[in-house]
């Protein structure tokens, strides 16, 4: 995503982009990417059909309620309750929306980046910045191209990242993932159904709690995609084995869960790159740069900021060698912001997989729900922004 939203916003200022993924044709993965207002408030100014079209495909969530519950004790009501509606309405943004991530893709293909730009079967193993100034780029296939530069959005595993850092190329990859990232210690599993919960028009987004699990469930608004491919793990069987005597909110959704289209992702992240993300021309955006866990909904949202203050960088060079002064002034304005989102949602993720402990240890429960309803909408203030 990060790099079809960086293609969107310099393809505006009249760039000659072109985008290379490793994958031969854009796949089914999951379920919905919720859109979190800041990043709306980024692609609209990146591209106002785009936005238009993916608002139009999106279903608005911000303006219901979101909350957690205890899994076990669901008769116990709301933990707390999260107020999306008023940070972003406070600073002029528009309301969080999801969409299923393959609609979002074909929006970007559609308004945003013509499909001579985007090679797939492409994968970039190698850069080399060149003495002349500009960047060669080395495709799996042993194709060199070249531009005055490269930008990595490959995801958590990326190449491009691997090199900067000057890591063993033997060593790229997730066959690696706990010598170069940092296992979050839990496993995600994805699916979409088509289930109509009773409080649908009040509730968008609800997290059911328990000790080192837990799940969440938003709106998506339409009927799932189809299924890729199945596998061998019979995961919902495992799910609802794991879930055995939650909610049964949970298990209406199960039951209306096809188990072809669950998938399943260890779940890592990295620390901020304290020591830069740019190489001469060859700069990292994204996953590819801060990895983010999902509990806040901030790692697509960042990408999305990314894209967006990395065109404004961009817009109106005139001569190349502008180019390394506007990258070094993209980093220095995003690494405070990405950086803090990042704590912010891996601090997130391990209060929720520790909530059984909390719930059950005296004062330090009740103390740190008490932050948590406390300290929940001052982050949204901070991340619901458009000062980035």
């Amino acid at each position: 995503m990060g790099g079809l939203a960086l293609a969107s916003a310099l393809i505006r200022e009249q760039y000659d982009v072109h985008v290379f993924v490793q994958a031969t044709r854009y796949r089914l993965f999951g379920g919905p990417i919720e859109i979190q207002s800041n990043a709306l408030w980024a692609l609209r100014e990146i591209n106002p059909v785009l936005y238009s079209a993916v608002e139009e495909a999106g279903v608005r969530t911000g303006d219901r309620l979101s909350g957690i519950k205890d899994g076990r004790r669901y008769e116990e009501g709301w933990l707390v309750k999260f107020d999306a509606a008023t940070p972003a309405r406070k600073a002029g943004l528009l309301l969080t929306l999801a969409i299923n991530r393959v609609v979002l893709q074909d929006i970007f293909l559609k308004y945003g980046v013509p499909e001579e730009r985007v090679h797939t079967a492409s994968r970039v193993v190698s850069y080399d910045n060149l003495d002349g100034g500009g960047v060669e780029a080395v495709l799996g296939d042993g194709t060199k191209v070249y531009g005055d530069i490269l930008v990595g959005t490959d995801g958590i595993w990326p190449r491009v990242r691997h090199q900067m850092k000057k890591l063993s190329p033997r060593e790229a990859g997730p066959k690696f993932a706990t010598k170069h990232a940092r296992y979050s210690g839990y496993t995600c599993f994805t699916g979409t159904c088509k289930q109509t919960p009773s409080d649908i028009k009040i509730v968008a987004y609800k997290v059911f709690l328990g000790q080192q699990q837990y799940l969440g469930c938003t709106d998506c608004g339409h009927d799932p995609p189809g299924a890729g491919k199945e596998d061998n793990e019979p995961m919902l069987d495992r799910l609802k084995h794991e879930f055995a005597g939650w909610s049964p909110e949970i298990h209406n959704l199960f039951d209306a869960t096809k188990t072809e289209v669950v998938k399943r992702r260890d779940l890592f992240d990295r620390l901020p790159l304290w020591d830069g993300s740019i190489d001469g021309r060859v700069a990292l955006l994204g996953n590819a740069c801060h990895p983010t866990m999902p509990n806040l909904g901030q790692g697509g949202a960042m990408t999305i900021e990314d894209a967006y203050v990395m065109g404004q960088e961009l817009r109106g060079i005139q001569q190349t060698k502008e180019l390394d002064g506007r990258l070094k002034a993209y980093e220095r304005r995003r690494f405070a912001r990405a950086s803090i989102a990042q704590v912010l949602s891996r601090n997130g993720s391990d209060l929720l997989v520790d909530w059984e402990v909390l719930r059950t240890t005296p004062i330090v429960g009740p103390v740190a729900m008490w932050f948590v309803n406390f300290l929940q909408p001052l982050t949204m203030n901070y991340l619901y922004s458009a000062q980035f």
